[in-house]
């Protein structure tokens, strides 16, 4: 990638200046619990990065093989989001609020997809969050070991297309010393253009996608231990409605809308 080092210091900007910089591409501009970054450019891949970080974004210095940044997630996956779909010609999605769990790509209304991308990732793994099926796993499991992940903008978004999070080279994601290692990014770029070059053409599909229209939700049970804000137990837990829920308190909830929307014949 050519000149990352004034590329990487544009992107670490204050998020307002980008999002003025972008404001001809910004959706609902003036709403900041609603504001996205959207690039058509009538893909059938789409490429997601998250604008808002823990520390205050800041370029700190480059040694040999680093580059020492606060901010890096995910300010590096916007830079790398954003220079991949403009090489790749990719529909791009940048969301806000994601460290919040509360990404602003629920908001987005996307069409059918053959796959979507995240570059929010640390190390050199990739994660799907379960959002993908058997032939999405393996074709990915050709280049990266699979890992596990919480949450990411991905897991907010209305869609049935098989979704994954690459890991950028990135360490110490919400520090003041997160550093990106130069090899690894590189070799995760490359490895990624050749999966892109490959699967491109093909649609991979969610197992299990269930919507909730009047929730505005998307769920697909991760689990990730956690406490629940309605009962209050630590166990297996996932972000829904924008709350941290567990299963058994998912299916409570599940069970009473299906009785108000549809309640079986007496």
């Amino acid at each position: 990638m050519n000149n990352l080092i004034a590329k990487l210091k544009y992107w670490l900007k204050s998020k307002e200046k980008l999002f003025v910089d972008f404001q001809k591409f910004t959706i609902d501009f003036n709403d900041p619990k609603k504001h996205r970054i959207f690039i058509d450019r009538k893909s059938d891949i789409l490429f997601v990065a998250h604008i808002d970080t823990v520390q205050k974004p800041k370029f700190i210095k480059k040694t040999k093989n680093r580059i020492y940044a606060a901010g890096l997630d995910d300010r590096l996956g916007c830079l790398i989001a954003h220079e991949l779909s403009t090489e790749l010609k990719t529909d791009l999605l940048i969301c806000d609020l994601e460290e919040s769990a509360k990404s602003t790509g629920q908001y987005h209304k996307l069409k059918e997809y053959n796959w979507i991308v995240e570059f929010d990732r640390a190390g050199n793994d990739v994660v799907t969050y379960d959002l993908d099926n058997i032939d999405f796993r393996q074709a990915l499991s050709e280049y990266w070991e699979i890992g596990f992940g919480a949450f990411s903008d991905v897991c907010q978004l209305k869609t049935q297309a098989c979704c994954v999070n690459v890991g950028i080279g990135y360490q110490h994601a919400h520090s003041k010393d997160s550093y990106v290692g130069l090899k690894t990014m590189r070799k995760q770029i490359a490895k990624f253009k050749q999966f892109f070059n490959e699967y491109k053409d093909t649609k991979f599909e969610q197992d299990l996608f269930v919507e909730f229209d009047e929730f505005n939700c998307d769920y697909s049970y991760k689990s990730s231990i956690g406490e629940c804000e309605i009962c209050g137990i630590m166990a297996d837990v996932d972000y829904v409605f924008g709350h941290i829920i567990c299963e058994g308190c998912f299916e409570d909830m599940y069970s009473q809308y299906c009785q108000v929307f549809w309640p079986m014949e007496s």
